[in-house]
């Protein structure tokens, strides 16, 4: 049987993977016409605290909300929806997907899959911030 230390450093290396995996995601969106829609603040600095240094639309806060989606995001090439993974989340993004489908912009949802299959447990976008501590600077 392990004992606690052994199994307290198998948790920290996981997170540690985990971490890693996130940061290198967002970190590789580089390109100034894509924009990563968000719920509201703490998702916001979850995801910039994981590495993503582009543009960030929150629809809660912001005195923007859905109404004008669209013509807000017709400038970018890709919109990526980073929504909660719960029932309300699942239902504003297709609310969202809709509203952006009937203005012409591509919308990405493979990096919210990808999330959803490396942080697993995770349900709100802002508890991601908590893999931020365990990102080992080079």
């Amino acid at each position: 049987m392990k004992d606690r230390r052994q199994i307290n450093k198998w948790q920290v290396e996981s997170k540690r993977k985990v971490a890693s995996s996130l940061h290198k995601l967002f970190s590789e969106i580089d390109d100034e016409k894509t924009i990563v829609v968000v719920e509201g603040k703490r998702d916001f600095l979850a995801i910039k605290s994981l590495g993503y240094r582009g543009k960030i639309f929150q629809l809660c806060g912001s005195g923007k909300g859905t109404g004008n989606l669209a013509s807000e995001l017709s400038f970018y090439k890709k919109v990526i929806i980073m929504l909660d993974y719960d029932k309300k989340g699942e239902s504003l993004t297709r609310s969202v997907i809709e509203k952006l489908s009937y203005g012409g912009v591509t919308i990405d949802l493979n990096l919210r899959k990808k999330i959803r299959d490396i942080a697993k447990g995770v349900d709100h976008i802002e508890d991601l911030k908590k893999f931020s501590q365990y990102l080992v600077q080079e």
